[in-house]
Parts: structure tokens; C-alpha cells; sequence
């Protein structure tokens, strides 16, 4: 327990992590894409100039991708999320990229300004990578990563309610003020990850375009859900490893 405890509390460095990256997502989303589109300057019937600057808006977001399902993988090698969120997580990376690859495949192969100019239009208004892929996936991932956090800390109620069942008892008090706390958090924890569960679905390019109010809410909501739950089980293995002291002392 205390190796795996000693794991979780490393954990928030990766949460803090990844806020400023999705801060670097949204900071890139909030630029207009008609702004974006107009940032190479090309002549209105320079196709070439165009499709150049599609394809390398494209490529930086297949990269982007790659790297998020380089860190699911790592995360999955560590045991730290399973693989049924593994799957799911790289999946829709998957489509995203096969979606990118396919608008690249249109792209070059137009042959007039204006045409090219609406493919490259669509990287922003169809796919959203930086404003709304990268900044949800990524919280969905330390929401598995949570899930998973919950489910071993709750695997070891019986056995700790048990063990201080055993304790002399003048550590009894101590011991169940201690164990009320860490079943406490765990079930704040896991309101919060049914929370973020029902939440991150909402998140999608559609809903970006045509209601940017409640999407930014409902991704303010998911950020908040992911660290209280994330806070709460911090908690609830401080009281399990306070109980496993008192107990390894007694």
C-alpha cells in the first residue's frame, strides 16, 4: 500500500501539467479561424500557397494527437488507467487523425483557391483539435486515471475495516474517525467521477460552434469534477496510510 500510495501522491505535478497545456489548446482556439486561414497570405488563385498551409496546420495536429496517444499508452503500461478507457481514449484519437488524413487527401488534390480555402476551413470548424479534442481527452484521461485511483482505494475497505476490528483498544477511536474519513471521500470522489463521466460527452466541435457558452461551462464543470475527485482521494489514502502507521505501531 505504501508504494502505491507513494505513486498517487506524485500525481498532481501531471494534473497541474496538464491545465497549462490545455490553456495552451484553448489560447490557439480562441484565434479566429478566418484569421488563421489568411495567415500565409495567399493570392486568391495560388492553390499551391493554400493547400501548403493546410497540409502543415494538419500535420502539427496529427503530431499533437500522436503525442496524446503516446501518453495513454505510457499510462497504460503503468497500469495507471485500464484497457477499456486505453481503447476508448485511443479511438477517438484514431478517428480524429483518419478524419485529418482523409481532409488532407481532399485537400491536395484541389485545384482551385477558393475550394481549398473552405477544406482548410474545415480543421477548424469540423475538427477542432486544439480548441476542443486535445483539451477533452486529455481531462478524460486523468478522469481514468481517477477511476482507477478509486477503484484500488475502495478494494481495500474490508480489509482495513478488519484490520482495526484487530487493533488494541485504546487506538480504536483514532483508527474509525480515520476510517469514516477516508469512506467519506471516496464516495465525494466517486459523485464527482459520475459528474465528469456525464460531462465530458458534451464536448465536441458541434457544440463548440453553435453554443460556445455552455460548452466553456460544461468544460470548466469537467475540470472542476476530475481535480475535486482528484483532491478527494488524495485524501482518502492520507487516511489510509495514517491508519497503516497507527496500526503497523500498534
Amino acid at each position: 500500500m505504501k508504494n502505491y500510495i507513494g505513486r498517487f501522491f506524485q500525481s498532481p505535478k501531471r494534473l497541474l501539467l496538464s491545465t497549462s497545456m490545455v490553456l495552451c489548446f484553448l489560447s490557439l482556439a480562441l484565434m479566429p479561424a478566418t484569421a488563421l486561414a489568411a495567415a500565409p497570405k495567399c493570392a486568391v488563385t495560388d492553390v499551391k500557397c493554400v493547400i501548403q498551409f493546410g497540409d502543415q496546420q494538419i500535420a502539427s495536429r496529427i503530431t499533437a494527437l500522436n503525442k496524446l496517444s503516446a501518453t495513454i499508452t505510457d499510462d497504460l503500461n503503468k497500469k495507471l488507467i485500464d484497457d477499456d478507457h486505453a481503447n476508448a481514449l485511443q479511438a477517438d484519437v484514431k478517428t480524429n487523425i483518419d478524419g485529418l488524413n482523409a481532409l488532407k487527401a481532399t485537400l491536395d488534390a484541389d485545384t482551385d483557391g477558393r475550394t481549398a480555402r473552405q477544406d482548410v476551413e474545415k480543421i477548424y470548424t469540423q475538427f477542432r483539435i486544439y480548441a476542443v479534442v486535445l483539451p477533452r481527452d486529455y481531462k478524460r484521461l486523468h478522469l481514468a486515471i481517477e477511476i482507477t485511483v478509486d477503484n484500488k482505494l475502495s478494494a481495500m475497505k474490508a480489509s482495513t475495516e478488519k484490520a482495526i476490528d484487530n487493533a488494541p483498544a485504546d487506538k480504536k477511536d483514532e483508527l474509525n474517525q480515520l476510517f469514516t474519513d477516508y469512506k467519506n471521500q471516496l464516495a465525494d470522489a466517486e459523485s464527482n467521477i459520475d459528474l465528469a463521466q456525464k460531462t465530458w460527452p458534451l464536448l465536441t466541435p458541434a457544440s463548440y460552434n453553435t453554443d460556445r457558452p455552455t460548452y466553456t461551462t460544461n468544460l470548466k464543470n469537467l475540470t472542476k469534477y476530475v481535480q475535486t475527485a482528484h483532491t478527494d482521494l488524495h485524501k482518502a489514502a492520507a487516511d489510509l496510510h495514517k491508519i497503516s502507521q497507527i496500526l503497523k505501531g500498534a
